[in-house]
């Protein structure tokens, strides 16, 4: 599995996901806050082929945060998000 890349790096109450994926599977996002704690976690089912995952990130108070991708147990991609 491939996350290409964020639809933005500011969030408001969305943020857009693009992913590749050469088989379908399970992703894990863990969103972790400037102190290292996990303010969120989500886990969606991803189909074969391209898709644009969208997520809630309204429940989070502003600041920047860094989004960690799973294929599994398996690391994927990290990005920085500011909200």
């Amino acid at each position: 599995m491939q996350i290409q890349d964020i639809q933005s790096s500011v969030a408001d109450s969305i943020s857009y996901f693009s992913v590749i994926a050469n088989e379908i599977g399970k992703l894990t996002l863990k969103i972790f806050d400037t102190n290292g704690f996990i303010a969120k976690t989500i886990s969606a089912q991803i189909e074969q082929g391209a898709q644009l995952l969208d997520i809630n990130m309204s429940d989070l108070n502003d600041g920047t945060y860094v989004v960690n991708a799973f294929s599994g147990d398996t690391f994927v991609k990290s990005f920085k998000l500011t909200k």
